[in-house]
């Protein structure tokens, strides 16, 4: 279990990064951009979201994601 807990922590950390330095992304962006697990990426996202880190909002073409200002 702990060993999941650090994974997600860690893609937490590289989704906060990617969305720092390129700006707000598309779920399907961050996924390539990370090569990490699709269901890794969304636990991740969810502890961004928990931790209010994130702005999540649905669009025309899926979901978008951006760093709360």
């Amino acid at each position: 279990m702990e060993i999941m807990k650090e994974q997600v922590g860690e893609a937490a950390g590289k989704i906060w990064h990617a969305l720092n330095d390129f700006g707000p992304q598309t779920l399907t962006q961050l996924k390539k951009k990370l090569n990490g697990s699709s269901d890794l990426v969304d636990f991740a996202l969810g502890w961004l979201a928990r931790e209010d880190k994130v702005d999540i909002s649905r669009e025309k073409k899926g979901i978008k994601v951006a760093l709360k200002q």
